[in-house]
């Protein structure tokens, strides 16, 4: 009666070492000599493993990396803030780092302080950028025109890109919600784009915060305030009391959602850079930031072999392992539903000219919900899903 009861736990013993052997072939196959791949089950128990010592370029996987930073320090229920002022015959704008104070952000900002400001005759707009850092150069961030390559800075409308229709030389906005400025229009002419095109505004921080005037301006004018055409730098007077607060009507969360699912390199630093401020205080720094990421690596020993330069992934300089992402997937797996789903696998990628990778979470039918990070050489780009459907019908 012994041997017969135990034949079926036998039988799935064998039946589970097998599933496991092929899937070691696959990843070893798959993977090639330089590739890393690890999948561990609920418990951490390894359920493959090719070069899991190898340290590896995450690219923009480190996103998730970045979120959770968001979640212990900012909390993703919370909302990015700007600050509004009348100093003199000025609206004088503080920005916080909001990475989402988008034209259709901006409305709801106008219908707020249309009210607040009635009577009141304003003779521009002016913008305190200092919550971040003067200077702050991301590293492998580019000087091309791409709006991934967008400067980050604290007061930013629209990403720090313009979205213009280039015809017969005339210059339009490309967006029904977005006034065409006066700086849109000299970028565009500047960088000679033809077509619809949306780029990023350059590299001068000056451009960054005229550009938030001009369109906070545009804005105030459309709900009827009286707003002349002075734009520029401001400061706000210590102890000076906001006469409007704006939250932005997306939680962190949802920002840190679209981040992901977009992969957005702009967005990430924004927040990374926040998250710099929020736990040693504005301004807002990479040195600040990078010293916050290395402290939570510090405290989850788990994660050792994380190395964070910016938050996006788009230095080749940050590193990783396999068995430190699967520690980072464990601890984000309460925010797992953030994540972009691709393949049947929650999941999110990473790309650099030298790399092709994606970490997530997979169902299969002997193990459950298994963690797996996968990282492989430039030509990788299909082989990676390959490992990852290999997971989820060979376990």
């Amino acid at each position: 009666m012994m041997l017969r009861s135990a034949a079926p736990l036998l039988l799935a013993l064998l039946v589970s070492n097998t599933a496991q052997a092929a899937i070691a072939d696959t990843v070893a196959r798959l993977g090639g000599a330089d590739g890393v791949v690890l999948v561990v089950d609920s418990a951490g128990q390894v359920l493959a493993s090719h070069n899991e010592g190898k340290v590896f370029t995450p690219a923009s996987t480190l996103k998730v990396m970045t979120t959770l930073l968001a979640a212990e320090h900012l909390g993703l229920d919370n909302r990015f803030e700007t600050d509004f002022f009348v100093v003199d015959d000025l609206l004088l704008v503080r920005g916080k780092g909001d990475p989402y104070l988008v034209s259709e952000e901006l409305d709801a900002v106008a219908a707020e302080l249309a009210p607040k400001l009635k009577g009141i005759e304003l003779a521009g707009v002016a913008v305190d950028d200092s919550w971040f850092e003067a200077g702050i150069v991301v590293p492998g961030v580019t000087s091309t025109t791409e709006p991934y390559d967008a400067l980050n800075s604290a007061t930013a409308v629209n990403f720090n890109t313009i979205h213009v229709v280039v015809k017969g030389g005339v210059v339009s906005s490309a967006e029904e919600q977005t006034p065409l400025t006066p700086l849109a229009t000299e970028v565009a002419k500047r960088q000679g784009v033809q077509g619809t095109n949306r780029i990023n505004i350059g590299k001068s921080p000056q451009d960054s915060r005229r550009y938030a005037a001009e369109l906070i301006a545009a804005k105030l004018r459309g709900v009827g305030v009286a707003v002349g055409s002075k734009v520029g730098d401001g400061a706000v007077p210590e102890g000076a009391v906001p006469l409007h607060t704006h939250q932005n009507s997306r939680t962190i969360g949802e920002v840190c959602a679209a981040m992901l699912y977009y992969s957005n390199n702009y967005i990430a630093n924004q927040v990374f850079l926040a998250v710099g401020a929020a736990v040693q205080g504005a301004p807002a720094s990479l040195d600040k930031s990078v010293a916050v990421s290395a402290a939570f690596v510090e405290s989850h020993p788990g994660l050792k072999g994380f190395v964070m330069v910016e938050g996006s992934g788009i230095s080749y300089n940050n590193q990783a392992t396999s068995a430190a992402f699967a520690h980072a997937l464990e601890l984000f797996e309460p925010h797992k539903a953030l994540l972009r789903v691709q393949h049947d696998a929650a999941s999110k990628t990473g790309t650099l000219t030298v790399t092709k990778s994606v970490v997530g979470y997979a169902d299969t039918k002997e193990h459950g919900m298994v963690r797996f990070v996968v990282s492989l050489n430039g030509a990788g780009s299909q082989r990676r899903w390959d490992i990852v459907q290999a997971v989820q019908s060979e376990l």
